[in-house]
This record gives structure tokens, sequence and C-alpha cells, in this order.
């Protein structure tokens, strides 16, 4: 998955909870303060969680880089000390308990290591030492390799047309907002324009993944890369319509067989004789997590051996031609869309046809990672010009749910074997304008546009972009160089970032070729302050009202003098308030479930139909809250006509405000859409 988003899923607790919040916690007294802080910051905690590929670019253990010195031959004694030097420190250091790494060359397995363990015992057993000949690995998104190769093979044999509508091949109906054709160049391109989406209910069925409740297309085909798993389960279903025969059957016989994957496959859950060389996932903390079934398994579910892998890398690197044709395999590892499609940010890597195209110290990869919050992260890239190519996977998501380690591995690798001249900057006087131009809040392409959680997405999960003062540009710790006008490189790695300028104003950016950020609106930017505000002034205006009959009641007690009785309409105006509260405290509740819960809901091991009753329902008390805003609005006139006093009257207008605003924030968050994807 792109490295803009996986950055994403860790952002909020450093900087967007501090950064939205704190003003409105200042409004109410020291008591409501704390606690107000407390649940905000569980909040902010537990969406950090949400997102089913999520790490932090922050290193996982990994021993200092060591600068390229260009001495080094790429033969199994160097690469096997090199590796033997690293990985298993950098797993003890990160709490992984093991990883295999597999390397190959000109045809040839250069080495497949093995270190730490595949089955820790933390459930009881035996621990199992990780074999690097035997032991499985979940790939997770490389799944979608073989299943754009699979897709490929029907282009060639005319069966597929690879600009054509894929409503050609479908039995069912897309929800459509744009006029363009919606094709299988999309789809491989990850330019659909698809949101977000996931699933409540866990299935093994491809074909009922893909037609309930999909994802809205959110924007234009082609015109905006943003990385979606839905996308490629599609043509995942495309292949199995086109064929006749069960995906994870036509990929087993055209693909994984023919490139000598025999001990790899598709299928949930395993098939006998392979469960027991899988282990489980590890959380952070080192739990066992259960097998992930994935109704999307076009797109991840693929269980690999780092052998199979090694002969799937030489397939690929050797353009096999049991899997494709010469020139078919040319325009997978090709630009899918193109500078004349995407503009300025084609210079931030391109997606081939399910491949990335990117550039490490001056070469060219092609390359995929995979992720899965149950504990799975894998990467491969492809060296084309050297015949070269290297496979990392590990089973847990480490002390810092990281991917870093094996980013920062294969960065090393290229450093070692294939060192290049550092990245610099080209010097433009006017570079410092443009950085400025850049900084600043975005959205990712990648999140929730039409649904519920589209309230919460933007602001909690921001990506920042700050400029350094000479040019350049930072994204939390990864520091960029600009290279030319509008484009920035990383300083130590792959990545580039590229801005699309019009009218003198940037428009969006490219973080790699699978992304886009888009500049954050006010209205996203407000989004969670209301919510917290209105949270505050709803809870201190339900608190008033036993608050005062409780002092009245003392009042009458003690035969002092006391206001008239609350009128009808004020009492119906705060029964909407207090409505309207419970809305807010169902959302929070809502939240903290599925975030606490984000490995069996997002990997699938489990089933949360009952959070569709749950979500409902707090559409239903929005609504009423929605309405409340009525009777509040006609109680604050009536309270003004009759002079019922300033105490009276300044709950009446507090709590209209607060109703007004959460009903804007209803609105402008998608709270009442009747789509549910999570």
């Amino acid at each position: 998955m792109p490295r803009g988003w996986r950055r994403l899923a860790a952002f909020p607790i450093t900087r967007a909870g501090e950064m939205n919040m704190n003003a409105t916690l200042h409004t109410t007294r020291n008591v409501t303060r704390r606690a107000m802080a407390l649940v905000v910051v569980a909040l902010l905690a537990s969406l950090s969680l949400l997102t089913a590929c999520g790490s932090t670019s922050s290193s996982a253990g990994l021993p200092p880089r060591e600068p390229p010195s260009g001495e080094h031959q790429l033969t199994a004694e160097d690469v096997n000390a090199w590796l033997d030097g690293k990985l298993p420190d950098a797993l003890k250091n990160g709490d992984i308990p093991g990883a295999v790494v597999t390397v190959v060359k000109d045809g040839q397995v250069v080495t497949t290591r093995g270190y730490g363990w595949s089955d820790t015992g933390a459930s009881g057993g035996n621990p199992v030492a990780v074999d690097p000949q035997k032991s499985l690995f979940r790939v997770a998104s490389i799944s979608k390799i073989p299943t754009s190769i699979s897709a490929m093979q029907l282009v060639e044999q005319g069966k597929v047309d690879l600009d054509a509508d894929i409503s050609a091949y479908l039995d069912f109906e897309i929800e459509r907002r744009f006029d363009e054709p919606l094709t299988l160049r999309h789809l491989l391109t990850h330019s659909a324009g698809f949101e977000e989406h996931g699933s409540l209910t866990p299935t093994t069925d491809l074909e009922a993944y893909v037609k309930n409740d999909p994802p809205a297309q959110v924007f234009a085909p082609g015109t905006t890369p943003g990385y979606a798993n839905y996308g490629m389960a599609l043509a995942g279903y495309i292949v199995q319509r086109v064929s006749g025969q069960p995906f994870e059957t036509y990929v087993r016989e055209h693909v994984l067989e023919p490139a000598g994957m025999t001990s790899s496959t598709y299928e949930q859950p395993l098939p006998k004789g392979m469960a027991d060389l899988l282990g489980p996932g590890y959380t952070s903390t080192g739990e066992e997590v259960p097998f992930a079934l994935m109704g999307d398994f076009p797109a991840g579910s693929l269980t690999v051996s780092a052998p199979d892998f090694a002969a799937f890398m030489n397939a690929q690197l050797s353009r096999s031609p049991k899997l494709l044709r010469e020139e078919t395999w040319e325009q997978m590892w090709s630009p899918g869309l193109g500078e004349e499609r995407l503009g300025n940010r084609a210079k931030a890597g391109e997606m081939g046809l399910g491949y990335f195209e990117l550039t490490r110290n001056g070469r060219r990869i092609v390359e995929h990672g995979g992720d899965l919050t149950s504990g799975w992260h894998s990467k491969f890239e492809l060296y084309p010009e050297e015949k070269t190519g290297i496979f990392i996977s590990y089973n847990g998501n480490g002390s810092d749910f990281s991917n870093s380690l094996r980013e920062d591995l294969a960065q090393g690798f290229a450093d070692r074997y294939f060192p290049g001249e550092a990245v610099k900057a080209s010097g433009g006087k006017d570079s410092a304008e443009r950085a400025g131009q850049v900084a600043g809040s975005y959205v990712s392409s990648r999140t929730y546009w039409t649904t519920f959680m589209s309230a919460w997405m933007p602001a909690l999960f921001p990506a920042t972009i700050e400029q350094t003062g000479d040019g350049g540009l930072k994204d939390g710790e990864t520091q960029y160089v600009e290279v030319e006008p509008w484009v920035w490189r990383q300083v130590d790695g792959a990545g580039a970032i590229a801005a699309q300028v019009e009218d003198g104003k940037v428009v969006s950016l490219s973080q790699g070729p699978a992304l886009t950020l888009i500049p954050m609106t006010p209205v996203q930017q407000a989004l969670v302050p209301v919510f917290g505000v209105c949270l505050v002034l709803l809870l201190v205006a339900t608190v008033a009202w036993p608050v005062g009959a409780l002092r009245r009641r003392r009042a009458l007690k003690r035969s002092q003098e006391v206001g008239a009785p609350l009128p009808w309409l004020t009492r119906v105006a705060r029964g909407g308030g207090a409505v309207a509260l419970a809305a807010q405290l169902t959302w929070t509740l809502l939240l903290v479930v599925m975030a606490t819960n984000m490995y069996s809901l997002y990997d699938g091991s489990g089933s949360f139909t009952w959070l569709i009753p749950v979500i409902r329902g707090a559409q239903v008390l929005q609504a009423l809250g929605v309405v409340a805003v009525i009777p509040a609005a006609a109680d604050l006139v009536m309270s003004l006509r009759r002079r019922a006093g300033w105490r009276r009257v300044t709950m009446s207008a507090v709590l209209l405000a607060a109703l007004v605003a959460l009903a804007w924030w209803a609105w402008a968050g998608n709270a009442l859409a009747p789509r549910l994807g999570v």
C-alpha cells in the first residue's frame, strides 16, 4: 500500500488530536474539562487504529544503514552476512516474531533466509521457528499482482478489452457519478474513483462482496489515483465471470502453478496440509490474531512460501511466456495513465497495471507491498534492468505498528548492491516559495467521502506536509528536496511528492503512484471541533435541566420563591437536546468499539452485523436531534417574548446553537447517509 496512507494510520494521535480539540475543552469547568479530555483522548487513540493497513514511518529497530559503498558483490555469501547482521536485531528491537527474506538474480535464487518464530507459543503451544523453505506467510496486497496478471491474460485472449467499460463483463450495475467509461485499466491503476470501503459482515463469497453495499464513486475515472481494494476485487470478479471458473481456481491453474508456486493459495481457510505451515499473525503486544476471512480476496488473501515467491520473482523478471507475452509484460510495467491524464503528478511515480513503478538510487524498480492489520507485512521489489529481486515478509505489527523494517531493508539492499548518488536539490531560487505553497493539511483520496465515517477521517487523519525552510518538504520524519519545479524526492528512499498547479494554486499532490492528496477544506477542518463543542454544550444543557429542577424543589421545601415551571415547549426542546446528546455518545461509543475490534473487523475474522442496528440507531437519534432544532428555536423566541429571565434565555440560546451546529455537522459529515461501508 502507498507510503503516504500507511503514515496516516498513526498520525492523529501525534498531531490531529492535540490540534483540533483543545479549544473545545477549555469552555467547560475544570471537572468537565478533565472528563472530556479523557473522552477525546480515548476516541482519538481508538480512531488511530481505524485502518486496514496501518503503519508509521519510524524505524522498526534496524541498525543504522551503512552508506553506499559500491564494493559489495551480490553473492550468497555477502547477502547472507548482511542479512544475518541486520534481521535478528531488527526483529528483537522491533518486537516482531519472525520473518523470511529471499533474493534472486539472473534467474537464480541467491538466498532464502528465515529468522525468528513462525509461532511464538503465546497461546500455550510449543514455539515453532521460521523454516525458510516451508513456513507460509500471508502477503496481503501483493495478492493484487497475480490478480492483475490473470486479468491481463484475458485481455491477451481478446475476452476482455482493457479500455472498454466493465459493465460489459458484469451482471450488476455499479452506481455511477460520472459519464466517463469505467474500465479495467482504471481498476488495475487504482484510478476508478472509489472511496475507501469495508464490510461489517465477513464473507468468502466474491460475488456477494462486490454486489453488497459497494463503495461510492467519488472521482472521475482516470483522474485521481486512490488505492482501492474494492477495485481489485472487482477485477478478480471479472476474471471469475469471463473465465467461468472460481477466481481462486483460475489464478491457481493459470498463474500460481505455471510460475512454480505450488505451495501458495488464495483459498480461505487454507487447504488441508497447508494450515499447519502458517503460524498466526501477531499484534503489537504479541497477541495472536485468528486467520482472517476476506471478501475482497483477489486483493489480499494470497498465502505463500519464500521459495514460491522466489520462483514468482524469477518468472516476472524473465517475463515468463507461461504467464504473459513479452508485449503484455511491457505494458504492465509501463505507466498505465501517463502525464496526459495525471499532469505533473505523474512525476512522483506511476502505477503500471497492478504494479507500482518507482525509482530507488536512480534505478527503476517495479514493486508492491502488503499489510494486514492482523500482523502481516510484506514487500517485493524487482530491478528489471539488473534482473534482481528481493522479497521480505514478517508476521508481527511490531512495537510501533509499522512496516518500516521492510522499507529500511529495501533501501539498505539498494544502497549495498545498487548504490547511486544522493538526491540533490535543484537549487532553484523559487524553491522556498513553492514549498510554502505546498505546505499544509491534505485529505487522502483513500478515505471515506460519503458514509458516516467521513465526519471523522479528514480532520482526525490529515496528511500534513511541512516546509523545511530551504525549499524542501517534510512528511513526518521523511525529508524531501526539490529536484525540479514542483517535484520533490525523498532524501533517503524511493518516495516522491509532485504538485499539480492550476492558475498558480496547488490543487492536488501525488505522493506515490496510487495516492492523491487534496487540500483540506475549512468544512473538513471544522467537523471534529464542532462535534466536540456540541458535545460539551449539550452536556451542559442536559445536566443543567435536572440541576435546575433540584434547585427549585429545595427552594420549595424552604418556602422560598421559585420561578414558574418550565413550559411544555421548553421541555420538548430540552428533550430534543438530550436525544441529540444520546446520538453523540452513541457515535463515540460506536467508533471506540469498532477501533478496539479492528483486527477482526477489518480482517474479517468475526461477524459485526450487530453493529448495523447500532449505526442505524445512532442515525435515528441524530435525525431526531436535527428535528429538535424547530422546538428549540420556537422556545428561544417564546422565552425572549415572555422575558423569562437571563438564565432560561441563555440556556435556550445555548441549546439552539448546539443543535444547529450539530445539524450542520450531520449534514456536512454525512452522518445520516444510508451507505454503511466502513
